[in-house]
């Protein structure tokens, strides 16, 4: 009864099937049975297809334009053959030959120029290039965000060089514009200004001031303006002249030492703006033009030698220097003093010293002979009278011990002779 049940044998059969049923192949596996003939093929009509699509490109592909600079983009066909092409505006609007600011330049059939002159900022936006191919009847589209831009430019004009007077203000006002607006700054001797805390040097917006303006203050200055985010930068410079009274700078504090009948040289620096005059008293005489010499001069420094020699103890008194310029004058005094050489032998004295040296050598040289040939002479009278009793006493005192002890004759030695 259970074997012949007509409503289990479907289900078997059913589930029969579906276990033997194979599987349906993935396409992995269907492209690694292929080999790899077959898939290089199919990957090469792949691209084909894809170089064979209709296609445009605008050249150059970014769009900054200059502010009121003529600019230049082209339109072309790059897969598609012959087409009809049109250029849109950002308001979709069909731009021709005669349109303003901007308008279209024909070119040929794969091709179309689109030219600009743009004076607002505002001006600008996506354009389109749209063309339709004659072959497939398709279309493309390529498009391009046109910005207008402005490199750093400076709106107010410096003078080259600016003369102040020591102690004074000066402004300089540096103003630039482009688009986007650049960034304003002072440099001086390769740094940047900013402001000070006691308020002498304050920059703001493009405007430096410099109040109580000294001689360390004179230089180049020069205002840049720069466009970070295309690393365009500007540059202007203005010359700082700052003219001031002398000053006289001495090389030392002390008195100045100088030897009675003995010249002596003196230097000392000027600084000064205007070019100053100087001169120098000593003892009622005063040195000027010929008898000064500026050894070097620098940017407002200059180095200044004079000679003197003092002849009697009257002179060693002091300098006077003067230094005067259109602005005003400057003196100062340097005290003399006598430095006197040691006085050490004299020459007649050193040729004594040597005679009396080499007299010397001569009677130790004679003496020296007389006691090697005859037992005479000044060596001869040390060895008998000072040597010789040295001896004689140790002699004596010897034999003397080594006799107490050995209870034998006395002998004493005398002068090399046994008694």
């Amino acid at each position: 009864m259970v074997r012949g049940n007509p409503q289990k044998q479907p289900e078997r059969t059913r589930f029969r099937r579906l276990v033997t049923s194979p599987k349906e192949p993935s396409s992995s596996t269907r492209l690694h049975k292929m080999g790899p003939g077959r898939v290089f093929i199919l990957i090469f009509l792949a691209e084909t297809a894809r170089c064979s699509r209709e296609d445009l490109e605008i050249i150059p592909s970014t769009g900054d334009v200059e502010l009121g600079k003529k600019s230049y983009f082209l339109c072309k066909v790059r897969n598609g053959g012959e087409a009809t092409l049109t250029w849109l505006d950002p308001n979709d609007n069909e731009i021709d030959a005669d349109s303003e600011p901007y308008n279209e330049k024909a070119v040929d059939e794969l091709s179309k120029g689109l030219e600009m002159t743009l004076y607002d900022p505002n001006l600008g936006g996506i354009f389109t290039c749209a063309g339709q191919f004659d072959q497939s009847g398709a279309t493309a589209r390529a498009q391009i965000r046109i910005r207008v831009i402005e490199r750093p430019t400076f709106v107010t004009q410096m003078e080259p060089v600016k003369d102040v007077l020591e102690g004074t203000q000066v402004d300089f006002n540096c103003q630039a514009k482009g688009i986007p607006p650049p960034k304003v700054r002072w440099i001086f001797q390769n740094q940047a200004l900013s402001n000070t805390g006691d308020g002498r040097i304050s920059v703001e917006k493009g405007a430096l001031v410099i109040e109580n303006v000294q001689p360390s203050d004179a230089g180049v200055y020069s205002c840049e303006a720069s466009i970070k985010e295309r690393n365009e930068v500007a540059f202007t410079n203005v010359s700082l002249n700052v003219k001031f009274t002398p000053r006289i700078q001495l090389p030392m504090a002390e008195a100045l030492a100088t030897q009675i009948g003995n010249p002596t040289q003196y230097n000392f620096t000027i600084l000064a703006n205007l070019s100053p005059s100087v001169t120098v008293s000593w003892k009622g005489k005063v040195f000027e033009g010929d008898d000064i010499k500026v050894v070097e001069e620098d940017q407002g420094t200059y180095m200044v030698s004079i000679q003197f020699m003092p002849t009697s103890q009257e002179d060693i008194s002091e300098l006077l220097i003067t230094a005067i310029n259109e602005l005003g004058n400057t003196t100062k005094k340097v005290t003399l003093k006598e430095d006197s050489p040691d006085k050490g032998l004299g020459t007649g004295s050193i040729l004594a010293i040597i005679l009396a040296i080499l007299l010397l050598l001569v009677l130790l040289v004679v003496d020296v002979s007389c006691y090697y040939r005859r037992q005479r002479g000044f060596l001869m009278y040390c060895r008998n009278n000072i040597l010789g009793k040295n001896s004689s006493r140790t002699g004596i005192e010897s034999n003397g011990k080594m006799l107490s002890k050995s209870g034998k004759n006395t002998v004493v030695n005398v002068s090399g002779i046994e008694a």
